[in-house]
């Protein structure tokens, strides 16, 4: 744990743009950005963030412009130091309780008609791609609110999102949709891990001993607590 006696040091961090409720804009906070933040702070560092484009923060990163960016998901190729997971996303199939719909694996979305987030095909799995490629009835949104009205509405069996994302989108929505409907999440997709790109070994070190002292001391919990209206079932 940091000397609390101690200056924390600055750094330049790509904390990704809005997608709430993990990131909820410049000077808003966000689950994943207070994670971070309280891991970094834990860890001796204080983070200025970048709300960039994760490319365009992983090129800054590269140039030596940042010193870190957040939600990488798998090794990204370069020399860059990779913290310890701090975060899963949650990716469902999520359907209407009303309509009985059973999925028992991928193969069964071929049966109706799917709306998911953009680029869906692209990073859920080969499984997924396979099940979704040549299908009819699907198709990607850019923007993940049309989801959540497809679904209410009827014009969409089955949603493919992040169950935080859905829920706090499903609160943005107005009468008359209907978007207290019974929901059943099916489970066909394993969670996803999120860390973090250092430049620094310290930094990136700094940031697991802090990761590890905020779970510890109940400031994670705490953080988790403060979202759990997104995190029921």
């Amino acid at each position: 744990m940091a000397d609390t006696g101690a200056p924390l040091i600055e750094v330049q961090i790509g904390v990704g743009l809005a997608k709430p409720p993990y990131i909820m804009g410049a000077g808003a906070g966000g689950l994943e950005y207070e994670i971070a933040e309280k891991a970094l702070e834990a860890g001796g560092y204080r983070m200025v963030a970048q709300h960039l484009p994760p490319a365009r923060a992983l090129a800054l990163l590269r140039a030596r412009h940042l010193d870190g960016m957040l939600s990488i998901t798998e090794g990204i190729g370069g020399d860059e130091y990779i913290s310890d997971p701090y975060l899963h996303y949650q990716n469902f199939a999520i359907t209407l309780t009303s309509r009985q719909i059973r999925l028992r694996g991928m193969d069964d979305l071929r049966l109706y008609s799917v709306a998911a987030f953009q680029n869906a095909s692209m990073v859920l799995g080969d499984a997924y791609k396979d099940a979704v490629t040549g299908h009819p009835a699907y198709k990607e949104y850019p923007q993940q609110l049309t989801q959540n009205k497809l679904l209410f509405t009827g014009r969409a069996d089955v949603v493919v999102t992040d169950r935080l994302v859905f829920r706090y989108l499903s609160q943005q929505i107005e009468s008359p949709i209907d978007s207290v409907q019974a929901l059943t999440f099916h489970p066909l997709f394993p969670p996803s891990p999120r860390m973090a790109a250092f430049r620094n070994i310290a930094v990136r070190n700094g940031f697991n001993t802090g990761l590890r002292t905020i779970r510890q001391n109940g400031t994670y919990g705490t953080i988790l607590k403060k979202y759990q209206e997104f995190l029921q079932p």
